[in-house]
């Protein structure tokens, strides 16, 4: 509670609004989300090396 109380003040004297902050949150989850798509649909991408193969 004290964390939120902390926040709450912290935007008040900063001039942000709660919703600034939850809509940066936002756009954060977003940019998380599609980094790690582009990882997972590059791993899947990229061809397999044979057992014996010393370069790649």
């Amino acid at each position: 509670m004290i964390t939120l109380t902390g926040l709450l003040v912290a935007c008040v004297v900063n001039g942000d609004t709660i919703s600034s902050v939850l809509h940066q949150a936002a756009w954060l989850v977003v940019a998380i989300t599609i980094l790690i798509l582009v990882q997972l649909i590059a791993a899947r991408c990229r061809p397999a090396r044979p057992a014996g193969s010393r370069f790649l």
